[in-house]
């Protein structure tokens, strides 16, 4: 996909919607991260970009935006900006009908295509699109006869994720085989080409997203081969594009859990670890005017938790960052 970028002295107004900080309802520990996403993608667009936005009333004080008191009304009025990056959960299919709306309205779109948000927002398509190509933990409609967790189709944070406790599964619910091993996502910038951003640990508490360290330390081999099988996922999906991130569990190999066609909560460090503004580069990444060589001048934990003490907080919870000493 080979753009021209016009040069102009007008900034390009983008259309930049995170869905917990512009009106969404969230649980309070989600909202936090969505917080810290909108901060630092807004932020990052500002030096060469018009922000066309709104925030809910909490967060008047931290952004130079309008309030809301309607978000579906306020988002359908932004829908005359020239670019768009709409981050929002999978439930519900939200993602998906809200890049519908920017389709539609021909706005150019920063990130994936609704087409790819609809195989990546149900965890069974996905299965069924990637299984031939990637390893996969077994995934079935149906209960296994060895250890397994149960999960919405259809979800975002590992909210609804547990163990089995019976041998039936709901309707809106699939069976998948439980894989031990270390937790990691990787950040993908995807135009002309698959550009890996970053290799992520995660960390996870009972199924649920507690934070990460970035970047993950992994040896030259182990990191090539997680990267390939990646990408032979991302190759099975068409419409990715801009910044996608992989759900990675390292057992005996790595396996594929999750392609999340949106920003996710690591980049909130890219800046502070890599130097890297996500924003203009997914802006030049549409012109296919990007090139990622990130190298990391530190490495950083990002925590979530109960406290007002973090370089981001709403509602009781905060995202720390606590440097990681060699």
């Amino acid at each position: 996909m080979r753009r021209t970028l016009l040069r102009s002295k007008l900034k390009p107004e983008v259309f930049f919607f995170e869905f917990a900080t512009c009106g969404g309802e969230t649980p309070d520990s989600i909202l936090v991260e969505g917080l810290g996403m909108f901060n630092a993608i807004y932020t990052g667009f500002l030096p060469f970009a018009s922000v066309k936005s709104f925030v809910k009333q909490e967060f008047q004080s931290m952004f130079d935006l309008p309030v809301t008191q309607d978000w579906e009304r306020s988002f359908d009025n932004c829908l005359n900006a020239e670019y768009a990056l709409i981050v929002a959960p999978e439930d519900d299919f939200l993602l998906l009908n809200l890049t519908k709306k920017i389709e539609k309205a021909n706005l150019k779109n920063l990130g994936s295509s609704s087409k790819a948000i609809s195989v990546t927002s149900d965890k069974w398509k996905l299965y069924k699109k990637i299984k031939r190509r990637a390893n996969v933990p077994k995934t079935s409609k149906k209960p296994f006869d060895k250890k397994f967790v149960v999960k919405p189709r259809v979800s975002c944070g590992g909210e609804g994720i547990e163990f089995s406790k019976n041998l039936s599964i709901k309707k809106g619910f699939i069976a998948q085989e439980y894989v031990e091993g270390k937790n990691i996502s990787l950040s993908f910038i995807i135009g002309d080409e698959i550009n890996l951003l970053s290799i992520n640990e995660q960390l996870i508490n009972n199924f649920k997203y507690a934070g990460a360290v970035v970047p993950f330390k992994i040896e030259p081999k182990l990191k090539k081969e997680v990267v390939e099988e990646c990408i032979n996922a991302i190759e099975c999906i068409k419409g990715l594009f801009g910044y996608v991130g992989v759900d990675v569990v390292l057992s005996d190999v790595p396996y594929i859990i999750e392609v999340n066609a949106r920003l996710t909560t690591p980049c909130v460090l890219f800046k502070d670890v890599y130097g890297i503004n996500v924003a203009e580069l997914l802006y030049k990444n549409y012109y296919s005017k990007v090139k990622v060589d990130a190298k990391a001048t530190k490495q950083l934990k990002l925590v979530k938790e109960k406290s007002n003490n973090g370089f981001v907080t709403a509602r009781g919870y905060s995202l720390v960052k606590i440097p990681v000493i060699k």
